[in-house]
């Protein structure tokens, strides 16, 4: 627990942004006596519920402006969809006014370990696999962060016997001051909200600050097959392990004759056959090798971690199964937002793909993608704000250009034959059309099962 906990007894903290992860740092910082002020941007018409909230815990508030009341306050709790270069933060930072994230904060209230996991694609799939692995092996624990549900709200509950697995995003480590995590995963890293980060370089230093307050006595589990996550972890004080590549005289995890094996402790084990895992993909099963040698090194059984791995099935919107119709299997991944996803994605395929693509661009090098869907894709169909982009970089693939996702499943329908693959991998955001990811992919599974 952090010294700036007894400090924040009867100080104040303005809090910016009533979000989902805003309301919790608000909630816990008032639980703890802390005076706290919320100050929300968008109008009370749009935020009733947080409203309510507020005032039922009577935490003071204001909605619709950031007003100058919110500089007199002895530090900011930040949310992480506010950008550090807002005029509001310059300012607050000009007038010599610390600047803090929600998951910096929560970490302060934290007495259990803390497992945090990283990276531009398969964070949220190994993070519930390790929750899984616990699940089995009868250890408690709680999943939070970047997944869905704020690490605030449970960081003053959990104690010292369960563990925190926190999914971390780049806006998340972009405001730590002291976040400590007992382990942390490095998953790969690729070009990934540069509209927000602005350059690669940025963008990969804010990843790699998952370990930078680790000491020799924690655990850093890491890509060797990234390069550039190779090169990130170099300065790291904490104990390297390495997945997805074998080394002979340190812990490590590999595939090899289609197992996944793992040494540790001077003794190596064949954990699974990666046939018989649910999950299917070699980004699959390079991220299950992370979260068994995460499990490990926090003492779980070789049993416990081997069920597991054979029989999680994985996450909605991350190469979800939706159905088989006319021999033709309809795939959903909405939650690939990135190039990097979409590659492993069709890395997956050995039967042609028809490819339903698009969406809001996060300045993405589609180029990258090409030679993976020249090989695999017989067919795009492209939407949203990128459509035209995409349609100018895949010169020579067959495609098609719709209005809607309705359109999309349409035309998909009409070119499919028996042995197809349709798949939505967008490549792009979701915020020209859709609220998120989930809402895209939920439109397209529904869309699908009405076929």
């Amino acid at each position: 627990m952090s010294f700036l906990v007894k400090y924040l007894k009867n100080k104040k903290v303005t809090v910016l942004g009533a979000g989902v992860s805003g309301m919790a740092a608000a909630q816990l910082l008032h639980r703890k006596g802390v005076d706290v002020f919320v100050s929300e941007s968008q109008p009370a018409s749009s935020k009733q519920h947080e409203k309510e909230v507020l005032q039922t815990q009577n935490i003071p508030f204001e909605f619709g402006k950031h007003s100058d009341i919110i500089y007199k306050t002895d530090l900011l709790v930040v949310s992480p969809g506010i950008s550090l270069d807002d005029t509001v933060i310059k300012k607050a930072e000009d007038k010599g006014l610390s600047v803090y994230g929600e998951l910096e904060v929560a970490s302060w209230y934290c007495r259990a370990p803390i497992i945090a996991v990283t990276g531009s694609n398969g964070k949220s799939t190994t993070t519930e696999l390790i929750g899984y692995i616990f699940k089995n092996s009868g250890r408690e624990y709680e999943i939070v962060g970047n997944i869905g549900r704020p690490f605030s709200e449970i960081a003053d509950t959990i104690d010292s016997k369960s563990t925190a697995v926190i999914e971390v995003s780049s806006f998340q480590l972009e405001t730590i001051k002291s976040f400590h995590p007992r382990v942390a995963i490095f998953l790969n890293i690729s070009p990934d909200h540069l509209d927000r980060h602005g350059s690669m370089q940025i963008y990969s230093t804010l990843k790699s600050r998952i370990f930078e307050n680790q000491t020799p006595e924690d655990f850093l589990i890491y890509n060797g097959m990234d390069t550039c996550v190779s090169d990130l972890i170099q300065d790291s004080k904490s104990q390297k392990i390495v997945f997805n590549k074998k080394s002979t005289d340190t812990p490590c995890g590999y595939i090899e004759n289609e197992k996944l094996k793992v040494h540790f402790d001077g003794e190596t084990v064949s954990v699974v056959d990666i046939r018989k895992m649910k999950q299917q993909g070699k980004h699959n099963a390079a991220n299950a090798t992370a979260a068994a040698l995460c499990a490990r090194v926090m003492g779980i059984e070789w049993e416990s971690i081997r069920y597991s791995l054979q029989y999680f099935k994985g996450l909605s919107h991350r190469m979800e199964f939706v159905r088989r119709k006319n021999d033709v299997v309809w795939i959903n991944d909405s939650k690939a937002t990135n190039v990097d996803a979409v590659w492993y994605a069709l890395e997956s395929f050995n039967s042609p793909v028809i490819l339903i693509a698009g969406g809001r661009d996060k300045d993405a090098d589609f180029y990258k993608l090409y030679d993976q869907v020249a090989q695999k894709v017989k067919h795009m169909i492209l939407l949203g704000e990128a459509a035209q982009k995409m349609k100018n970089v895949f010169k020579g693939i067959s495609i098609s250009i719709v209005a809607s996702m309705e359109e999309a499943v349409k035309e998909a329908e009409k070119i499919a034959e028996p042995g197809d693959n349709v798949l939505l991998s967008p490549c792009c955001t979701s915020f020209d059309m859709f609220t998120n990811f989930k809402e895209r992919g939920n439109t397209f599974k529904d869309l699908v099962n009405k076929l």
